[in-house]
């Protein structure tokens, strides 16, 4: 997990100096709480449970709220060259397109909800972040395809700031996955719908965030 946050470091430091967009798409491994920037891991990370478990805490480049990454969530990763201010509503959208178009592929009807989360039936299945440095711009997400919602109440506590659509609800009752959802996809087929999604915002123009992108498949 450190090795694919420290790549999305480099791409989107990269991105400046190469001018062009990277779409990556890649998977978790064993289970490892990743924080977002600002984050108190004292009230976000049940460090007790995470220690007895052996699950490792890390810290990302960008904002957001803390997961739990394991080998059942699919992360894109989108890094390009920042022009100024970031339009961060703009930016957080085209996070949202493209997982939208993805499960409707997959015959889910989602939708954006939230500051940038998206849902199927106001349950979360995708949260996406972002961060402008080193004149780069990185937009990234998950989407859970299969995840032990039992191992995220262990390990996560209750978010000190939810979305108004959360309602309080716990983890459990807030998220849901794929499999969850009766999709049957393999790991593969999810991967070719987020790539066939983002051929389809790029055909259209909704890419130009992210000039000249390359689509590179998960690793």
């Amino acid at each position: 997990m450190a090795e694919n946050l420290a790549l999305d470091e480099e791409l989107t430091r990269l991105a400046a100096v190469e001018h062009r967009s990277v779409l990556r798409l890649w998977w978790g491994d064993a289970p490892t709480v990743v924080m977002g920037r600002s984050e108190k891991p004292e009230q976000v990370v049940n460090l007790e449970a995470c220690s007895r478990l052996g699950v490792p805490v890390l810290r990302r480049l960008t904002g957001g709220g803390t997961v739990l990454q394991t080998a059942g969530v699919l992360n894109y990763s989108l890094t390009g060259p920042a022009a100024g201010l970031p339009d961060v509503r703009a930016v957080f959208s085209l996070g949202a397109r493209l997982l939208v178009g993805a499960l409707a592929r997959m015959g889910l009807q989602a939708e954006a909800c939230g500051i940038s989360d998206v849902a199927i039936g106001r349950r979360k299945i995708s949260g996406n972040a972002m961060a402008k440095r080193w004149g780069g711009l990185l937009l990234h997400g998950t989407l859970l395809y299969d995840l032990e919602l039992d191992l995220v109440e262990a390990c996560l506590r209750h978010p000190p700031r939810e979305p108004d659509y959360r309602g309080r609800r716990s983890h459990k009752e807030f998220m849901t996955t794929l499999v969850a959802q009766g999709v049957a996809a393999t790991p593969r087929d999810v991967e070719d719908a987020m790539v066939a999604s983002a051929r389809e915002l790029a055909a259209v123009g909704l890419l130009d965030l992210f000039p000249h992108p390359s689509l590179i498949s998960a690793g």
